[in-house]
């Protein structure tokens, strides 16, 4: 029996059924899009998350890259000087001279300073800087705000490592060196020491040496950068000569290793520029 729409009541319920399936189609599809747009916001935020390492702050930013100017340090005074220490060997005096010759007339920073000379992070067996340094700073009441380490002309030799020779250059050699660079640099990051200066070797008149400290000073500067912006690497290599590019003999001892006293103050120079800007300090002269 047909309806007044002209169709049986059998068609009806098929068309009604057929509606029904489309409805049915139609929220799946819905709902596929509306997964696959969650998913996609899922995966956004992830991204985001990784690249600001979980705390809002860009990766970069956290990666221990070095701030140009970085503002966080205090500004010292007479009454609460820059506590500062300076450690090296032979060539590293030079420094030490240099900033004592820059900062004994001032009373916002106070220096203390220490050579021990043919010394380096080689041969322990000699002299232990490592066990020296910790010493050092345990014992004293009110930790250094910064230090300026200069260590390295003694260094370039072929060393044995638990028994087993090792050779200048190799790479159980780098490996070792760049660990005990790393744990003397740690030794103060650790002790709560806001800036650790490490100045690498200058030029040096005798070829073959010079290669080597080359290569050592590639190991500070990566240690540093590893921990910067705490841990500088200062470039002694292009200082000591400067506005030159290559070694002038006027700024070295007949030696050609150790610096002149000129040398030492065109270092310690470079390296008070840095304190001085960090620091907010005025200029020293």
């Amino acid at each position: 029996m047909r309806t007044p729409s002209g169709r049986t009541p059998e068609e009806r319920a098929a068309a009604r059924a057929r509606r029904r399936q489309q409805l049915r189609r139609r929220r799946l599809v819905a709902l596929g899009v509306l997964a696959g747009i969650v998913v996609v916001l899922v995966v956004l935020i992830s991204l985001v998350a990784r690249s600001c390492g979980g705390d809002g702050v860009p990766a970069d930013a956290s990666a221990g890259k070095p701030s140009p100017q970085p503002t966080a340090l205090r500004t010292p005074t007479a009454a609460a000087p820059l506590r500062f220490g300076a450690y090296g060997e032979s060539v590293g005096a030079g420094l030490l001279f240099g900033l004592k010759l820059l900062t004994e007339k001032r009373d916002d920073i106070y220096v203390h300073r220490f050579v021990k000379v043919a010394s380096g992070l080689t041969r322990p067996d000699f002299f232990d800087w490592p066990a020296f340094l910790k010493k050092d700073i345990d014992k004293r009441k009110t930790p250094f705000d910064a230090v300026a380490l200069m260590f390295g002309a003694n260094d370039g030799q072929d060393v044995k490592i638990n028994g087993k020779q090792a050779n200048f250059g190799t790479g159980s050699w780098k490996a070792m060196y760049s660990g005990r660079v790393g744990d003397v640099m740690d030794i103060y990051l650790k002790r709560g020491v806001s800036r650790v200066y490490w100045v690498g070797m200058p030029r040096m008149g005798i070829g073959w040496f010079n290669k080597r400290m080359e290569l050592m000073n590639g190991i500070y500067k990566a240690e540093a950068a590893k921990r910067a912006p705490r841990v500088e690497y200062i470039d002694a290599w292009t200082i000591v000569d400067a506005p030159a590019r290559t070694y002038q003999a006027k700024y070295r001892q007949a030696d050609k290793v150790h610096m002149t006293v000129e040398g030492g103050m065109k270092v310690a120079e470079a390296v008070l520029a840095v304190v001085a800007r960090e620091w907010h300090m005025p200029p020293f002269k």
